[in-house]
Parts: structure tokens; sequence; C-alpha cells
């Protein structure tokens, strides 16, 4: 009791010196009043560093570190509101990146205890941007996956453009034989392009108990092409428009932990358009089951059963339904990979539509950058056997192919946020030759590296 009230007395002693002025600084430097000031909000003594700070304020106003510390304080004290308005004055009247990065710092922690998480991950990338060193960045990123786990709103941005060597999925052949006569179709070619994407998702988790939480979500994309100049004198009457994909949905979904599984289940519902027109309204019930078998291994399995409505043509409606096992694992060099085997049956009254299909991919991502390069890679493999023969034509079967590789430049980082660079080479082959494609495009866009 005697050392704490000589602290105390201590404390209030300085109070008084630092608001002295002049006089202040024969007995304690100004320097020395800010280090002390910290050392107070660290161990916990929130008023008296709330009353140095002040007192360091009174002095000026602008004090860079007083306002930290008053920050902090006033956090410490649940004065939340008072708290943002010391970080922002920090901020802006900061010249040194260090300081700037205190204040960011100061001010995500007290958006984040005010319970406006959203705002405080914001700061929290302002901060990673202005960190004086790489400890100091991670510091920032350590708190930024702290606040995002207890944020129950998440958001998604992506943005994209690329190249495409056939925006439109034309034939690699524009030749179909129908009972014998061959019809070629001048205008069924592919058409190369420059296309841009847009997407986003918007989540909001209810927590349903320590073990489970609801989940309502939003999820929109755009994708719109310019077509080359080869591609407009091949075919003088093609529209960009035409090829312009859009989608929207809502999403409702239900997860629960039991030991090392996570059962989920989830219903969409959505819209998709084409060429501007409504194409299809569709809903989709899945279900899902993951578990980890040791600190390195997890199986997945999934059920999925999707209702489509077509807009322009009903007869073009299908129901599918489809199951899929999947096995993650990473190894000793702690490389990320992921397998997964689909298999479905689409039901349908069109038998361009009707079939059954199944997928092998194969995910890989990298552990260890390469360069300041982090780099991922995916393969798929597809089949496709159709109920029931086109007029004149065979039943069509088809072997679908895709292969990608994607480097994030995670050297080229601002707020957390770098380019992203991919290829992807895809093609169906078909036993009709004009629907036989291939496609190659090179993929720009920005992701987060944390």
């Amino acid at each position: 009791m005697m050392r704490a009230t000589a602290r105390l007395l201590g404390v209030a002693g300085l109070v008084v010196a630092l608001a002295c002025g002049a006089t202040a600084e024969t007995r304690l430097s100004i320097g020395q009043g800010r280090a002390l000031a910290i050392q107070l909000v660290q161990n916990g003594q929130a008023t008296a560093a709330r009353a140095a700070a002040l007192a360091l304020l009174q002095r000026d106003p602008d004090d860079v570190v007083a306002l930290i510390v008053l920050s902090r304080a006033e956090r410490d004290l649940g004065a939340f509101k008072a708290a943002q308005k010391a970080a922002r004055h920090a901020e802006r009247v900061a010249t040194r990146d260090e300081d700037r990065f205190g204040a960011a710092l100061a001010m995500a922690q007290a958006l984040a205890s005010d319970g406006r998480r959203t705002a405080a991950q914001f700061w929290l990338r302002r901060a990673t941007e202005l960190a004086p060193d790489a400890r100091a960045r991670a510091v920032a990123v350590r708190d930024f996956t702290y606040v995002r786990s207890r944020n129950p709103l998440k958001a998604r941005l992506s943005f994209g453009a690329f190249p495409s060597s056939n925006v439109n999925d034309g034939p690699t052949s524009n030749t179909l034989v129908v009972g014998g006569i061959e019809f070629v179709n001048p205008d069924a070619v592919p058409l190369s392009g420059l296309g841009f994407s847009v997407g986003g998702d918007l989540t909001w988790r209810l927590p349903a108990g320590k073990e489970a939480g609801f989940t309502l979500g939003l999820s929109a994309d755009s994708t719109r092409y310019i077509l080359s100049e080869s591609a407009r004198a091949q075919v003088p009457d093609a529209s960009a428009s035409d090829y312009a994909t859009s989608g929207l949905s809502l999403s409702a979904g239900y997860d629960r932990r039991f030991g090392e599984s996570v059962l989920s289940s989830t219903l969409r519902i959505g819209r998709d358009w084409q060429g501007g027109a409504a194409l299809a309204d569709w809903s989709q019930l899945s279900f899902g089951l993951q578990r980890s078998m040791d600190e390195r291994h997890a199986l997945s399995l999934a059920l999925e059963v999707t209702d489509t409505r077509r807009k322009d043509s009903d007869i073009r409606s299908s129901q599918k339904i489809g199951g899929g096992v999947g096995w993650i694992w990473a190894s000793e060099a702690g490389d990320r990979w992921a397998s997964r085997l689909t298999l479905g049956t689409v039901q349908s009254d069109s038998a361009a539509i009707a079939r059954r299909e199944g997928e092998l991919r194969l995910d890989w991502q990298r552990a260890a950058p390469v360069l300041g390069v982090e780099l991922s890679a995916f393969a798929t493999l597809g089949l496709a056997q159709y109920d029931r023969a086109l007029p004149g034509l065979a039943t069509r079967q088809d072997v679908n192919a895709r292969l990608g590789v994607t480097a994030l430049i995670s050297k080229v980082d601002y707020m957390g946020f770098a380019p992203e660079v991919g290829l992807v080479l895809s093609g169906t082959n078909s036993n009709i030759p004009a629907l036989t494609t291939r496609k190659a495009e090179l993929r720009l866009g920005i992701r987060s590296t944390f």
C-alpha cells in the first residue's frame, strides 16, 4: 500500500511539473516525460498515463507521442470516441513514418475496441504501409489477422483484366456435318479480345453458440469485353456486349463443429445475365463435411443439388445433383496441396444439356515465395457424356481440361494488396468437331497478401 501510494504521488508530481512549462524542464525533460508516459500506459496504469499525456499536451497540443499515449489510455479506460479523436489528431500532425504508424495502430485499436472492426482493418492495412521496419509490419499484420477473425462482417473485392484468345468460346472448326451434309458458319470462330472483371462478396456471421453459426451472404460479379481489331475484321457484325456476363446471388448457411469435423449447409439463390438479358434463375442446396485427420491432412465431402430455370429457353432448364470427395495435405516444406473428385448428373428436356459428368482437380500453393513471388497452380480434367444425340449428330462426348499458374508479386505491395499475374489455358475436345474449343487467357489482377 505504501509503495503504491508513493508511486501515485510521484506521478502526480510529474504531472504538476510538466504542466509548469519551463520549470518542468529543469526537473524532467520532455523526452523523459514522454518515456514515462509510455511506460505508464504499457504497464496498464491508464489513469496516470492519461494525466501525463494531458500534461504534455498542455505544453504542445501537437505532441504526437502524447497523443498516441492518450489514445491508448482513453481506450483502456473505455472512452473509445476520445481515443479515436486523439489517434486521428496524432496521424494528422505526424511527420515521421514511425509516428504515423503508431497513430494508425492506436486508431485501429480504438476502433476495434469500439466494435468497428471493419474500419479497424482499414487502419491496420494503413499501418502496414507506414511500418518503419519488418518487425513493425509483422505486428500490424498480426493484429489485422486477429481483428478479421473476430469480425462478423467480411468483404472481398476483386478486379481483373485478361487478354483472351477466345472471348466467345468459338469452336476451332466452323464446319458442321449433319446427315452427311456439310454446313459452314463463318461467324462461328474464336474471337480474341480484352476482358475486364469485377466481383465482390459480403458475408455476415451470426454465432449460434460456441461451436456453431449462421452466415448470410451477398455475391456479385460482372465481366465485360473489348473485341480486338482482328476479331472485328473476322466478324464485322460481332458485338462485345453479346458476350458480357453478370451474376448476383444471396446465400444463407449454417455450420457446426464436432471435435475435428465441421458440418455445413448452404442455400443459395441467384440470377445470371448474358448480353444484358436475364439468362437464368437458379437455386442451390449444398452440404459439406471437412475433417482434420492430423496436423497436415484433412478430408472433405460435398453434396450439391441445383435447380436452374432458363429465361432464354425453358427447354434448357435443368436439375443437377453432384457430389465430391477431396483430400487436403501439406508437404514437409509447407507447400499446400488439394485434390478433389466430383461426379454429377444433369437432367433436362434439352439434349444439349442432359448429361453425366465428372472432374478431377488438383491445386498447389508454394509455402515460401520465390524472389518475392508467391506461386500457385491448378489443373483440371473433366469428362461429359450427354444422354441423347442432337438431330443428325452423334451423341456428344467431351473431354475438358484446364491448366493455370498464378504469381502474386508480394514485394510490390500497397496496404497489403499486390499485383497478381496468371496464365490459364483451357480446351474442350469433342467428338463433334464444331464443339471443340481452345482458349488462352493472361489474367492480371490485385489480391490481398494477408
